[in-house]
């Protein structure tokens, strides 16, 4: 009887060759529907200018408590990968009865078309932080106007490398500015998402909006730096909760913990598709706090006496400046007698 194979969980490498022509993308189980037996499926991809025909690694398969279950090396065969493109997931490289909890990748041998065979041993690893997830209205709306499927992640660009929204990470050896991917464009992807943020912005409070005051900053709250995302899209997105330590799992910074797929994930496979739970919706910032000025009202003032007085001579000057004229005018006249 055949048996098909549902994805159970997936996870993307938390590392990256530096240098390397060939690069560990992510890891997949897959659950059979009649046996119950997890396949452990492995992913890479072909960064150099040159198509790959061959490539051996290493993989050392853990329960969820960390202790190894499965070390063995695994030889990619007769394959025809040109640049950018993603290989393996078809192949299972373990069968395991038992959950897995995490995979570690080492890259041995890659051989390439042009009969060259390459260490891979060599590339030193380079630990990646992990990618900023977006909020799911947001990354809704991303995906509407870039007409893209399972955009979750902010695309960052990074000393590295740049991450796609699509959670793919590019080291800097892969030119481009195209997710090998998804097909999307960086720079693209950047300015939507700039544009959406902006257009997200609480508008100013009017008349006809009553006022709300930001709430003061607790000083047991101190504000956190972030790296530069380029523009307001820095200020909107959340981090993605944290993990507990691997050290209490007994892992190391090699391993990739399995989780479980995104909706996207599993409609690439053919799996069941379950309901995807609400997420919060981003939090808007506070409409911006308008200082009240009340306006001015005139009030009767109370007259300085010296006014008055002054009111009172301007008033009575002339009439008395006349009689006293005449008065003057009729004795000059009898003293002229």
């Amino acid at each position: 009887m055949e048996e098909n194979f549902d994805l159970l969980a997936q996870s993307r490498a938390n590392y990256y060759t530096k240098g390397s022509p060939v690069q560990f993308v992510k890891v997949e189980l897959l659950k059979g529907d009649v046996s119950g037996d997890v396949a452990v499926c492995l992913s890479f991809k072909n960064i150099s200018g040159e198509p790959l025909t061959g490539l051996v690694v290493t993989f050392k398969c853990k329960d969820r408590s960390g202790g190894i279950v499965c070390q063995d090396q695994f030889y990619y065969q007769d394959l025809d990968a040109a640049n950018g493109q993603v290989f393996g997931a078809d192949d299972a490289v373990y069968i395991s009865q038992t959950p897995i909890g995490s995979v570690e990748v080492d890259l041995g041998q890659a051989y390439l078309a042009n009969g060259a065979a390459v260490d891979l041993a060599r590339y030193p690893r380079v630990r990646l932080p992990a990618p900023k997830k977006l909020p799911a209205e947001l990354a809704r709306k991303l995906g509407e106007r870039t007409h893209k499927e399972g955009l979750s992640v902010v695309p960052q660009v990074l000393d590295e490398g740049w991450y796609c929204a699509c959670g793919a990470f590019h080291p800097r050896e892969e030119e481009g500015v195209w997710c090998s991917e998804c097909g999307s464009d960086r720079i693209l992807l950047q300015n939507t998402l700039s544009s959406l943020l902006q257009a997200g912005k609480a508008a100013p409070a009017t008349d006809d909006q009553p006022t709300r005051m930001a709430p003061p900053v607790r000083p047991e709250e101190p504000t956190r730096a972030v790296p530069p995302l380029g523009g307001a899209a820095q200020q909107n997105y959340t981090p993605a909760p944290q993990a507990a330590p691997e050290e209490e799992l007994g892992y190391d910074d090699s391993d990739v913990l399995l989780a479980p797929p995104s909706r996207a994930a599993r409609a690439a496979r053919p799996a069941q598709q379950e309901p995807r739970q609400a997420a919060a919706p981003a939090r808007q910032p506070y409409a911006a706090a308008r200082r009240y000025e009340p306006e001015e009202e005139e009030y009767p003032q109370e007259e300085d006496p010296r006014d008055v007085s002054a009111g009172q001579i301007i008033r009575w000057a002339p009439p008395i400046t006349g009689v006293l004229c005449a008065i003057i005018a009729v004795i000059g006249f009898f003293m002229a007698r």
